[in-house]
C-alpha cells in the first residue's frame, strides 16, 4: 500500500519537472542597444561649407552599424535662409549622402521666424504641423519653432497622445526650448509644464551654446540637450567650419528603455568622440549640475523680441567674420 503510494508520488514528481521548466528555460529578458544622433543648427555649412555638410551625413553613415545607429535628428535651422534654393539644395544633396532616417523641426531660420514653411516641408518632406511619432522605444515629439508657445488645444492633444502610450521615455525636439543659462523660453516653460509626463529628452539648439544638463521636472528625470556648433567649439580655437553633434546609446529590455548614455561626436575636421556621459538612470553621486558646463552667448532672458535680435545679432556677426576670412 504504502509502495503504490510511493510509487504514485514519483509519478507526480517527474510530471511536474516535465511541464516546469527550470529557471535556465525561462526566456531571458530581451536587451537591445542602439544609438541615434541629435544634430542642431547647421544653417552654416548650407551657406558656406557645402563640403562639411555632405561630409557630416556621409560620415555618420559610415559608422552607423559599428554604432547601430539608427536615425538622426535635427533641431531646426537648417538653413540660413528660409527662401533661397541654393541653401535648400546644399542641405537636400547633404541630407542623401547617408540612408539613415532624418527626422527634422523648422527652426526660425527655416521658415521665416515661423512663418512661412513651403520651403521647409517641401525639401524635408516633414509637416507644418507638431507631430507624435514612435523611435523605437521612446515616443517623439516634434515641435517647429514658435514665437511664443503653442495653444492649450495642441499641449492637451499631444500630452494625451503620450500619456496613452505605452512607450516609457519620451524624445521632445524642438528649436529654441531654454537659454545658455539654463533660463526657459515661454514654450520651454508650457512644455515642462504639460508635456513632461514621462523620463524625457529634451533636444534643443537656437542658442549659441552647447551642454547636456540633467534635471528632474514634476518628478521625473529630464536631459536638455543644446547642440549648436555653427561656430565652432566655444571657448576654442576651431572655427566655424565644424560639425559636431551629440550620440545617445540606449539599452532597452523588452521595449523598455533601461539606460540613456550621451557622449559628443566631432566630425569636422576630424572625427572623434567624447567620453560617455551617464543620463538615464542618472549616477547617484551626481550633482544637478550641467554633466557638460553650458557655454556660449549671454542668456536671452525670454522676451521674444529681446531673443529675435539676440540671435540676428550673433549671425549678423557670424557672417561678417566669413565676409573677412
Amino acid at each position: 500500500m504504502h509502495s503504490w503510494k510511493w510509487y504514485r508520488a514519483g509519478l507526480l514528481i517527474l510530471f511536474l519537472c516535465a511541464i516546469i521548466p527550470t529557471p535556465s528555460a525561462f526566456p531571458a529578458g530581451n536587451s537591445t542597444t542602439y544609438s541615434f544622433v541629435h544634430l542642431s543648427d547647421t544653417q552654416n555649412l548650407a551657406t558656406y561649407y557645402p563640403d562639411t555638410y555632405n561630409f557630416t551625413f556621409s560620415y555618420l553613415d559610415s559608422v552607423k552599424t559599428p554604432y547601430n545607429i539608427t536615425g538622426i535628428i535635427i533641431t531646426g535651422d537648417l538653413v540660413n535662409t528660409w527662401d533661397s534654393r541654393k541653401e535648400w539644395d546644399v542641405y537636400s544633396i547633404a541630407r542623401n549622402h547617408t540612408s539613415l532616417p532624418v527626422y527634422t523641426i523648422a527652426g526660425n531660420h527655416d521658415t521665416d521666424n515661423g512663418k512661412n514653411f513651403h520651403y521647409y516641408s517641401v525639401n524635408t518632406g516633414m509637416p507644418e504641423v507638431n507631430y507624435v511619432t514612435s523611435f523605437k522605444d521612446f515616443d517623439l515629439v516634434g515641435i517647429n519653432y514658435a514665437g511664443a508657445s503653442l495653444s492649450s488645444d495642441e499641449f492637451s492633444m499631444i500630452r494625451s497622445t503620450l500619456i496613452n502610450s505605452p512607450r516609457s521615455n519620451v524624445i521632445i525636439a524642438t528649436h529654441y526650448y531654454m537659454d545658455v543659462d539654463g533660463t526657459l523660453s515661454p514654450l520651454g516653460k508650457a512644455i515642462d509644464k504639460d508635456l513632461i509626463v514621462k523620463p524625457s529628452l529634451v533636444l534643443m539648439g537656437h542658442m549659441h551654446g552647447n551642454f547636456i544638463k540633467p534635471m528632474r521636472v514634476r518628478g521625473f528625470p529630464v536631459i536638455a540637450d543644446m547642440t549648436n556648433y555653427q561656430d565652432g567649439v566655444f571657448g576654442g580655437k576651431t572655427g566655424s567650419d565644424y560639425s559636431a553633434g551629440t550620440l545617445y546609446t540606449i539599452t532597452s529590455v523588452n521595449g523598455q528603455v533601461e539606460t540613456v548614455t550621451a557622449r559628443i561626436v566631432h566630425i569636422v575636421p576630424a572625427p572623434f568622440l567624447e567620453d560617455e556621459i551617464p543620463c538615464f538612470p542618472r549616477d547617484p553621486l551626481s550633482t544637478e549640475r550641467p554633466a557638460v558646463a553650458p557655454s556660449g552667448n549671454r542668456a536671452c532672458n525670454h522676451g521674444d523680441l529681446s531673443c529675435i535680435l539676440t540671435e540676428m545679432i550673433e549671425q549678423l556677426s557670424t557672417n561678417i567674420r566669413h565676409m573677412f576670412s
